[in-house]
């Protein structure tokens, strides 16, 4: 009888640990786009401050448009997936704190 209960103790410990290293091991995945997105986004900024402290204003325009396209091509990807409330935070980002483009067809012709 005792050696039930320590197995049944036992294996209720191995399933919980097992759930919560599933649980951590899928969040840690599902952020690890948004982190190296994150990180090569702050690299660009880094070499396109060094191109203008360099005085080569071209390259770092040139560096920033490409950063630009790429993310626009990345939004454009990962459009379908974004819930409502995602798709309204990234208008609003766009259409009023940015004003800069109103479409991406129009941040597009800015790097041209």
């Amino acid at each position: 009888m005792k050696s039930k209960i320590l197995f049944s103790l036992f294996t209720l410990v191995i399933f919980v640990a097992g759930t919560l290293f599933g649980g951590y091991a899928g969040i840690a995945a599902s952020n690890a786009p948004s982190v190296g997105q994150l990180w090569a986004g702050a690299k660009e900024m880094q070499a396109a401050i060094g191109l203008i402290d360099a005085n080569e204003p071209n390259k770092a325009r040139s560096l920033l448009c490409n950063s630009i396209k790429t993310r626009l091509v990345i939004m454009e990807m990962s459009e379908p997936l974004l819930n409502d409330g995602v798709k309204a935070q990234s208008k609003e980002l766009e259409y009023v704190a940015v004003n800069v483009a109103k479409t991406p067809d129009e941040m597009r012709g800015i790097c041209i």
